[in-house]
């Protein structure tokens, strides 16, 4: 283990029904035991945010080296919880037992995806300040990496489907068949898909676009690249996207591949929308609607969360 986690309790967090939920006691507990350490577990509830928080937060002690053997959303719920604790000396690592992992992804390597002991032996610490999302003037949740409104989160809210998780759970789909059936997605729903009318901090109309992307990591949901981890920066990533039309949006597509996402960096995004109106919204793969929403505010949080990196 490495000396800086010597004598802190071990905490493995997991969820039974992840999509990859079955692995985790091979993977990671066995692995464990044979090793010798010692740890605790907790379970994450099937349950709302707001719940998981409420449960979990109790739990947490300060000094806990914690690791998220779950998916995204776990994992989101678990950082959520880890500053609303606001223990002293947390450290929150990250495998990847979901369906993209973008966490486990972001902050660890090939080796060390589902492997504790690998994380346990090498991590280092880093700073993540992530972004509060604001509607109607009130915290509604914090994104990690990403947050996007519009088109792209309710393409993400497909894989919530129980037929779907089920499927991806037993291992009857994998990433090409849902990327095949994505873009069958995108060509049925693109054109029905714009945010409503908004005005930005100085009152100016903004034009009529399917999706906003507040990026605060090197990539959302492992595609598209910025290329800079925005997480440990004083600004984020913005990004405007009208995703009707397929051409116009090539330089975009090519550009993200190649890690050089095109956008503008910021420390704020505010909309107001000339009408209240349900948004669909996607944090770090956990996506949620956001109901009557007259105005919408990204910026950078004032507390950020120590987390486990492998590079």
């Amino acid at each position: 283990m490495n000396p800086q986690f010597v004598g802190r309790r071990l905490v493995i967090a997991h969820n039974p029904h992840s999509s990859r939920a079955g692995r985790v006691q091979a993977a990671v507990f066995d692995r464990l035991d044979k090793a010798g350490y010692r740890y605790t577990r907790l379970e994450i509830q099937r349950g709302s945010l707001q719940e998981n928080v409420a449960y979990l937060v109790p739990l947490i002690q300060p000094g806990d080296v914690i690791l998220s053997a779950a998916g995204d959303g776990s994992a989101h719920a678990l950082a959520h919880a880890v500053l609303e604790a606001n223990q002293v000396d947390i450290s929150l690592g990250f495998l990847g037992f979901g369906n993209f992992n973008d966490l486990a992804h972001t902050f660890g390597t090939r080796a060390s995806l589902r492997d504790p002991l690998e994380l346990l032996k090498d991590a280092k610490e880093v700073q993540l300040r992530p972004l509060d999302v604001i509607a109607n003037g009130r915290l509604q949740r914090k994104a990690f990496l990403y947050a996007t409104f519009g088109w792209t989160a309710q393409a993400a809210s497909r894989y919530d489907n129980p037929g779907i998780r089920h499927r991806l759970q037993s291992g009857e789909v994998g990433i090409i068949r849902n990327m095949w059936r994505m873009t069958g997605y995108y060509f049925r729903s693109r054109a029905s898909s714009l945010l409503p009318t908004s005005f930005d901090e100085s009152a100016e109309r903004q034009p009529l676009i399917t999706d906003l992307l507040c990026v605060n990591g090197p990539s959302v949901a492992r595609l598209f690249r910025s290329g800079k981890k925005w997480y440990s920066a004083s600004e984020f990533l913005l990004v405007r996207l009208d995703v009707r039309r397929l051409l116009p949006n090539t330089f975009f597509l090519l550009l993200s591949l190649c890690g050089r996402m095109p956008g503008v960096k910021t420390t704020v995004m505010k909309r107001t929308f000339e009408e209240p109106a349900h948004i669909p919204m996607q944090c770090d793969g956990e996506v949620v609607e956001l109901i009557a929403v007259e105005s919408l505010e990204v910026r950078k949080s004032s507390r950020s969360l120590t987390v486990l990196s492998m590079k």
